[in-house]
């Protein structure tokens, strides 16, 4: 293996180029950072059920419809006199425009030109713009209720409720901010429900959640900025014309932007995180129902090939939290129409950031990206329509706050959900659900500096989603 030392060690220094070539200064270097992204907010999923998302999962966690409300709280299971099982997926396509609105290289490259007589030039602000930067997903989900006896069942569930999959171009311009960022979750949840009295279910459960993760940053600006830094770093060392000159040359891909799409780094890993979750269900009748659940926190350490652009190879490590979650549904009916509603409550505060480290030395650190996120809250309500035995037509809107503050790798916002589905019961034994949901976030303007070189860029982020869902349900 090459010798090893992190990628935040000397990778770029800033500077601002003087008009002429005695006075040219440097500036030292800086930390690596990388970032994610989702369609909820932060990197959450909402999208375990065809039937919960036609109500934009209102009620989710008191609606026993179907076997997939174990997704969401444990004890509903004791609700089941007899084996349900439902299988689905869901379609999401998201789409996030960026739009750049500075030109931060502009200072650096006047800088450079003045002091050396050279004519080069920077990105345009359309430079930083990106059609869509989020790819498509498709989100299976499976479930299983098992009675034992008239007091217990089981519940098998297999879920995600965290993933991200975000490509930015391989030459863009902010590379070091973009890049891509992959997450796949999925979550293997048996438990046990206990039913007490003819109203009363409890349920615990335990999360095996098996995690992959890719992460890849690309230099971008980095490049043309490091060559402008060493060549002034040249001059200053009473470099000669010529040889100065020949450094311009040597450099001159690099500095007219054609080296941007350098990978900076990638890591990649694996790992499976343990956790717990347990609900209670007040079942006090066909028609009304009110549920709470809790999902703990799941640690997930993904350890895995670390490369850079400097050559360094080794086995690289990243700490992962996925925030704990907690749900309060009611599901009521009267006549033809039901309400539903819900709050979900996530404990974004426990996720600070993403650190990269070397496994053999937890010193070293190789990337680092701190994020100021606060716990969010969603909030939502639904209506169904019973058409005789056979059809229900469902309908919803939710509110999802924004977790944190916005970078063009997580575009979170506030995000509004609107939502509609049908389910056909087909027999007393069979019914499909089908939904689609229209997700709408706030645009939003921020900035955002590159720790790396200290260019700070400006954007303006619009993000939507149209996501499809269908669902089996069996019940015999």
């Amino acid at each position: 293996m090459k010798k090893t030392y992190s990628f935040k060690q000397n990778v770029f220094k800033k500077s601002v180029i003087s008009k002429s070539i005695a006075t040219a200064t440097a500036i030292i270097t800086a930390t690596m950072m990388t970032s994610a992204q989702a369609s909820a907010a932060g990197f959450q999923v909402n999208v375990q059920s065809a039937s919960a998302l036609g109500n934009a999962n209102a009620g989710f966690a008191a609606n026993t419809d179907n076997a997939a409300v174990i997704a969401t709280n444990p004890a509903a299971a004791a609700s089941f006199d007899k084996f349900a099982f439902s299988f689905g997926g869901a379609y999401v396509e998201p789409t996030v425009e960026t739009t750049g609105n500075n030109t931060p290289l502009d200072p650096y490259y006047a800088g450079f030109n003045n002091g050396f007589g050279t004519n080069y030039s920077g990105p345009s602000e359309s430079d930083y713009d990106v059609e869509n930067s989020v790819n498509t997903s498709t989100i299976p989900s499976v479930y299983a209720v098992i009675p034992v006896g008239s007091k217990l069942a089981i519940g098998l569930a297999g879920y995600t409720n965290y993933g991200t999959n975000t490509e930015f171009p391989g030459d863009y311009a902010a590379g070091l901010l973009g890049g891509s960022t992959q997450l796949t979750t999925f979550n293997l949840n048996p438990s046990l429900a206990l039913k007490l009295g003819s109203k009363l279910r409890l349920g615990v459960g335990a999360q095996i959640v098996y995690g992959s993760a890719e992460l890849e940053r690309n230099l971008g600006d980095g490049a043309a900025l490091s060559a402008m830094n060493g060549i002034a770093e040249l001059a200053q060392t009473g470099a000669s014309a010529a040889q100065i000159g020949g450094a311009i040359a040597a450099n001159n891909a690099t500095l007219s932007g054609q080296a941007g799409g350098t990978q900076a780094f990638i890591m990649e890993g694996d790992d499976i995180g343990f956790g717990w979750n347990a609900g209670v269900l007040l079942d006090l009748s066909d028609n009304h129902k009110i549920g709470v659940s809790y999902r703990s926190e799941v640690e997930l350490t993904f350890e895995g090939d670390y490369s850079n652009y400097q050559g360094d190879e080794l086995t690289g490590q990243l700490d992962l939290s996925l925030p704990a979650m907690a749900e309060l549904g009611g599901f009521h009916r009267v006549g033809n129409i039901a309400l539903q509603y819900g709050v979900v409550w996530t404990e974004w505060s426990s996720f600070d950031g993403l650190k990269g480290v070397a496994a053999e030395n937890n010193d070293l650190v190789l990337f680092e990206k701190a994020y100021n996120y606060e716990d969010n809250i969603r909030y939502s309500a639904g209506l169904s329509y019973y058409l005789g035995d056979k059809i229900i037509l469902r309908a919803g809107y939710a509110l999802d706050e924004s977790a944190g503050d916005t970078t063009i790798s997580i575009p979170d916002s506030e995000r509004q959900w609107y939502t509609a589905g049908l389910t056909f019961n087909i027999s007393k034994t069979l019914s499909i659900d089908l939904a689609a949901a229209y997700i709408v976030g706030e645009e939003t303007s921020f900035t955002e500096t590159d720790s790396n070189t200290g260019l700070t860029y400006a954007f303006t982020n619009k993000a939507e989603a149209v996501v499809g869902s269908a669902q089996m349900n069996l019940v015999f």
